[in-house]
């Protein structure tokens, strides 16, 4: 942890696109991902899915450990909060599912900030301990109100089906549904950061002192980023049970905990396009190592977590920042030498 908290607060390697590049690579990959379910098989529209999903977390992620450089590891806590909201929601009660969204967002905001309020006032490292025991209850509790969440039985769902109109398959629609969610947190999180809030969670990062007496509150940012954090990770719980139409106890063990702090890591802690890097990762490391062992996702986690945290502390957008900046950097030269 203290090697993550290192990352966080070292100035990184800088790589500013040029505004034309950025946009023609953002219009050609969103292009692609639009047409990519209508050719490919049902699993392979489930894989892309669930990249959306877990990118819907990591980019809460992104707001809470790569900007307020604060760690959690309880947000398996929160996902699993917006799964059983959409399942008892929208699969007992009989809600339109899409409405799941919203009431999972706001039920995970009031309950990330009030866990929040006395949680924040600890140190990074403190946070994440105290975050780590809520993740490690989550499949008690669950268990604990069976009642409401069948335990380990679980709840079979039959949600998200497609609209007439836009002949579509289940998988096909889910994607849209997943990738649209994805894309709004983005751009939210990209404007969050650079207002006067993202001025304001660098500031802590950095020093909070200094953001001290520069008359930010650091108890009110802290609380409303984790906040905003932990609502992101409960809409991404709802968009897993439009995925796998399933939920019970034993999804939201220790692994997911793992999983969630391995993608910011091994994308890059601080990086939005990193958050896609890591979420690629995490979804398609257990296919990747499914010929060695099938339950060697876990470990596997946990070898990139540690083998990115030594060798490549910024991760894969780090990485690409550093050899991109001088190309970059060379290219412009060359252009005004030219002209």
């Amino acid at each position: 942890m203290n090697r993550i908290l290192r990352a966080v607060h070292k100035p990184r390697p800088s790589l500013e696109l040029p505004a034309w590049l950025s946009l023609t690579t953002g219009v050609i990959v969103l292009g692609c991902l639009l047409y990519a379910p209508l050719i490919s098989a049902p699993y392979a529209n489930t894989q892309r899915a669930l990249v959306c999903v877990y990118a819907v977390v990591g980019l809460g992620l992104h707001l809470l450990t790569g900007m307020t450089g604060q760690i959690s590891l309880g947000h398996g806590f929160f996902f699993a909060l917006g799964a059983y909201v959409s399942a008892v929601l929208a699969g007992t009660a009989g809600w339109p599912y899409l409405l799941a969204i919203p009431v999972a967002a706001a039920v995970g905001w009031g309950v990330g900030f009030v866990f929040g309020l006395p949680a924040l006032r600890l140190s990074p490292l403190s946070l994440s301990v105290v975050t780590l025991a809520l993740a490690l209850i989550t499949p008690s509790l669950i268990k604990r109100f069976d009642d409401v969440t069948h335990g380990a039985r679980g709840i079979a769902l039959d949600i998200a089906a497609p609209p007439a109109w836009t002949g579509l398959d289940r998988d096909q629609w889910v994607f849209y549904i997943c990738l649209a969610v994805t894309t709004l947190t983005g751009v939210m999180c990209r404007l969050l950061s650079r207002g006067r809030t993202g001025r304001a969670m660098r500031g802590l990062r950095d020093n909070e002192a200094v953001a001290t007496t520069m008359g930010i509150r650091p108890s009110t940012t802290k609380s409303f980023v984790f906040a905003t954090s932990t609502a992101l990770a409960a809409v991404a719980g709802v968009l897993y049970t439009y995925v796998t139409q399933f939920v019970a106890a034993d999804a939201f063990h220790l692994t997911l905990a793992i999983a969630f702090l391995t993608m910011v890591v091994v994308g890059g802690l601080g990086s939005l396009p990193g958050v896609i890097l890591g979420a690629i990762f995490v979804v398609y490391m257990p296919s990747w190592t499914a010929e060695i062992n099938e339950s060697a996702s876990g470990l596997m986690y946990g070898v990139a977590l540690v083998a990115f945290m030594f060798l490549m502390p910024y991760g894969v957008a780090g990485l690409l920042r550093a050899v991109g900046g001088p190309l970059l950097q060379r290219r412009e030269q060359r252009a005004g030498q030219q002209e």
